[in-house]
């Protein structure tokens, strides 16, 4: 990388609107953040809900077993 390069990407961040740049990306990264961390919850809840359920059809089921073989 020559030095005129180096000048080119110093003065990048020099320029007039590189703290909005920079603070946009911040508040990017803190939205991003915030859906995932969202998402990853959503995730969760819908598992343990899944999981609930089953269990709620296997104990239903396993009763309608067990009524079905007393009664023959």
């Amino acid at each position: 990388m020559g030095l005129w390069d180096k000048l080119k990407q110093a003065s990048k961040w020099r320029g007039q609107d590189s703290y909005s740049r920079y603070k946009g990306k911040r508040e990017y990264e803190r939205k991003r953040a915030d859906r995932d961390r969202e998402q990853a919850e959503a995730g969760a809840t819908r598992g343990r809900e899944k999981a609930e359920r089953e269990r709620g059809y296997d104990e239903r089921y396993t009763r309608e077993r067990e009524s079905d073989t007393g009664s023959e």
